[in-house]
């Protein structure tokens, strides 16, 4: 905020003493004996610079600055899903060989039988094989975990014809709420942040629906991830109230959970990216004591994943602990 400040300050004087100085127009006889030294000759250029300098100034100081992110959004359709257990194959054994059977020696006196023909019996044909039944068409679990698998190879193709068949078989409010959040994630990644947004805020409003009949962990989730996004586009696209609103309310849903993200790695980590997002927008507000106590809250669960779990999630505190020191140090000059 202070630096905002100096900008404009700094380039109100820059344009006012160009505007003097090129002699485009009066504000006092405090510059008409300015000497400009070497660059006498060339008083409206310097005026003219001087003033397009300070324009500038001003224009780059009223503009939102914007701050990379540490950690992406988590996108609802790249999560990992539990594989499925396989039975064992019950073991098979083996049929006992056959015990031969020897005939008696046929005695040397009795006479040779004569062949007897074996009678002529009418053999039935065969019934045609039945033709396989047609195959079930997916279900959509198992759509949305084929758009898992997509995502993870990136087949963006595939995966954009799968939300639309998704879209068509989704029919309760959960899996309307999950459809349209998966296509907010999708356009989001492909950077239509204006389709992202109607698709997150359709989202959210399913996802009510269902927080309405079920008060369970499973539907806070379910709207603190549709808020999620909401909050991400909003931020996006500048309308950072509306993206503090949307932060605030997923935060407090997930701090209702009754303690069941302790057992949840992707709900922990769900949690400290939302932790991570308020406190950014509380800095661009100037709430830095805030900021800094929703990071340390952040670190503490970024620690306990990575201490879980280095290889996933060590990049996560490492990330975590440098905003931290950057905010500290902000906070005691």
């Amino acid at each position: 905020m202070l630096a905002r400040l100096v900008g404009i300050i700094l380039g109100l004087i820059l344009a006012t003493s160009g505007y003097v100085v090129a002699g485009w127009g009066s504000l006092g006889n405090w510059a008409t004996s300015l000497d400009l030294g070497p660059f006498e000759p060339h008083r409206p250029t310097a005026g003219a610079a001087a003033a397009i300098v300070g324009g500038l100034l001003i224009v780059a100081a009223l503009l939102p600055r914007r701050k990379p992110r540490r950690k992406p959004a988590p996108m609802a359709f790249g999560l990992a899903l539990e594989p499925t257990p396989v039975q064992p194959a019950a073991a098979v054994e083996p049929a006992p060989a056959p015990t031969p059977v020897v005939a008696p020696p046929a005695a040397q006196s009795a006479p040779k039988p004569e062949p007897i023909a074996p009678p002529v019996m009418e053999v039935a044909a065969a019934p045609a094989p039945r033709a396989p039944p047609p195959p079930k068409p997916p279900t959509f679990a198992d759509m949305r975990a084929r758009l898992v698998s997509l995502s993870r190879e990136e087949s963006w193709a595939e995966a954009a014809r799968i939300l639309s068949a998704m879209k068509t078989a989704a029919h309760t409010d959960e899996e309307l709420a999950i459809v349209y959040r998966d296509l907010g994630d999708f356009a989001r990644g492909q950077g239509q942040m204006e389709d992202a947004a109607e698709a997150y805020e359709t989202s959210v409003y399913y996802a009510r629906q269902v927080r309405q009949v079920r008060q369970n962990d499973e539907s806070a989730e379910l709207l603190a991830g549709s808020l999620s996004g909401v909050g991400d586009a909003a931020e996006a696209e500048g309308r950072l109230d509306a993206a503090l609103s949307a932060f605030e309310e997923a935060l407090a849903l997930r701090r209702s959970h009754g303690g069941r993200e302790a057992g949840d790695t992707g709900a922990q980590r769900a949690l400290s990216v939302n932790l991570e997002r308020l406190a950014d927008l509380r800095e661009d507000r100037g709430h830095r004591m805030r900021a800094l106590d929703l990071y340390r809250e952040s670190y503490d669960i970024a620690g306990r994943l990575a201490a879980a779990d280095p290889a996933r999630f060590g990049p996560d505190l490492a990330a975590t602990r440098a905003r931290l020191n950057e905010l500290e140090a902000k906070i005691a000059t």
